[in-house]
């Protein structure tokens, strides 16, 4: 049946006396309508509307009912157990590799036709698993979706959904649980190995897991609330949790084209050129992309600070800092020997030019300070 979950919700929404929940789901069902070309169905269904609650977007919608209704709190320290944003497409640019994004494009598309996977009694699974190593992107690519699907995000606080009562956890989780299914929204649950860990780890205790039982129990309850988990360190993860997780990407520090578009997009402000954002690319290989901001923007500021004209040089030195703790292009003492150091890393990129433009000395000089360690 189309507009199955429109009309469920509003069902819902009305035997609970719930009438921002209703104006929502009505206001996005007349959306749909639209869209399909129903305008006599779009004329009924705003009339009524018309003297309520005023129809919003989608967005404004979610927006407006989920700032009404307090986030569940921890019940004996009174900690919120979830943040509330709304992300917005140009604060949450990702950049991934082509395989990465059709596994994204493709989890979108499952949403976007979940209407008729229902009219099929084809079962939906809205859930998405992410790992990787930190500062590969996992929290603003739920970001990203987010926005892409234009809804609010509920990121679960791990800190405040452990409790060290007896029985509380399971009960906190509940809680966040019901509250992300009574509104269109994201679950976003980061750092999810703090409450999912595998049954047979020996180091926990019966309480934990417990916890996740409850967990995989209140999955399963889940319909139409998208949840996005993250983690690094999927090894830690009860093995039925994957089953609960219809779609699972690993994100990985960003190629050579992820890398370009990274930098393209955090430098587009400034006069650099196509060679100097490649060479940026050349020396931040390994990088994560939160290594490549984080360092970028550390430049940035201090041009912008010191009132200097933003340099391809100057970014270079600081992104190899970055990687490298040890490299001190302010010593003359330890020139050589750092020089040395970057040649036993990559020959081919670190050459003598590029040594005379880090440390601006003359290719002649360049040479006798490579020789002289020999």
């Amino acid at each position: 049946m189309k507009y199955y979950t429109e009309i469920s919700n509003i069902v819902r929404g009305a035997l609970a006396s719930d009438r921002k929940h209703v104006s929502l789901y009505i206001q996005q069902l007349i959306e749909k309508l639209k869209v399909d070309g129903e305008q006599l169905a779009v004329k009924g269904l705003s009339e009524q509307l018309e003297g309520g609650v005023q129809p919003v977007t989608a967005k404004g919608a979610s927006a407006n009912s989920i700032s009404q209704r307090p986030v569940p709190v921890e019940k004996d320290n009174r900690f919120s157990l979830a943040d509330i944003t709304h992300p917005l497409i140009t604060d949450s640019q990702i950049f991934l590799p082509d395989g990465s994004k059709k596994v994204i494009d493709s989890f979108l598309g499952y949403i976007y036709k979940k209407e008729r996977l229902i009219e099929l009694n084809i079962p939906i699974n809205p859930t998405l698993l992410l790992h990787g190593m930190p500062g590969t992107g996992k929290s603003k690519l739920a970001n990203h979706i987010a926005a892409k699907l234009d809804l609010p995000l509920v990121t679960a606080r791990a800190d405040a959904l452990i409790s060290s009562y007896l029985g509380s956890t399971s009960k906190n989780i509940r809680s966040l649980i019901d509250y992300a299914q009574s509104q269109p929204c994201v679950l976003f649950l980061d750092e999810f190995d703090a409450i999912a860990k595998a049954r047979d780890d020996k180091n926990e205790i019966g309480e934990l897991k417990r916890v996740v039982v409850s967990l995989l129990q209140n999955i399963d309850s889940l319909t139409d609330t998208i949840v996005i988990a993250a983690t690094n360190h999927i090894h830690l993860l009860d093995p039925a949790i994957g089953r609960r997780f219809h779609y699972k990407l690993e994100l990985t520090p960003p190629l050579e084209k992820e890398r370009y578009a990274i930098f393209n997009s955090l430098l587009s402000k400034y006069d650099f050129t196509e060679g100097d954002l490649n060479l940026c690319v050349q020396v931040s290989d390994g990088m994560t992309g939160a290594e490549i901001e984080m360092a970028t923007y550390e430049y940035l500021r201090y041009s912008i600070i010191n009132e200097l004209p933003a340099s391809r040089i100057g970014l270079v030195r600081t992104i190899l800092v970055s990687l490298y703790p040890w490299l001190n292009f302010e010593s003359d003492e330890e020139r050589s020997k750092n020089m040395h150091k970057l040649k036993e890393i990559n020959g081919e990129l670190f050459t003598g030019k590029l040594f005379s433009l880090l440390w601006d000395i003359s290719p002649s000089y360049v040479s006798r300070l490579l020789k002289d360690n020999k």
